[in-house]
């Protein structure tokens, strides 16, 4: 692959873990999570 698919690639997968934590920001009922942001989120691959 190219540098230019490989870099549109990465950043579609850092955007999708950060749109995961900003929904989990906003559905938490933890003051741990909504108040402090101590949470994070990650994507993995299931090999």
């Amino acid at each position: 692959m190219d540098p230019i698919t490989i870099e549109v690639i990465r950043s579609a997968l850092a955007y999708s873990a950060e749109e995961a934590g900003i929904a989990l920001r906003n559905s938490a009922y933890s003051p741990n999570i909504k108040e402090r942001m101590d949470h994070s989120c990650a994507l993995f691959d299931p090999m």
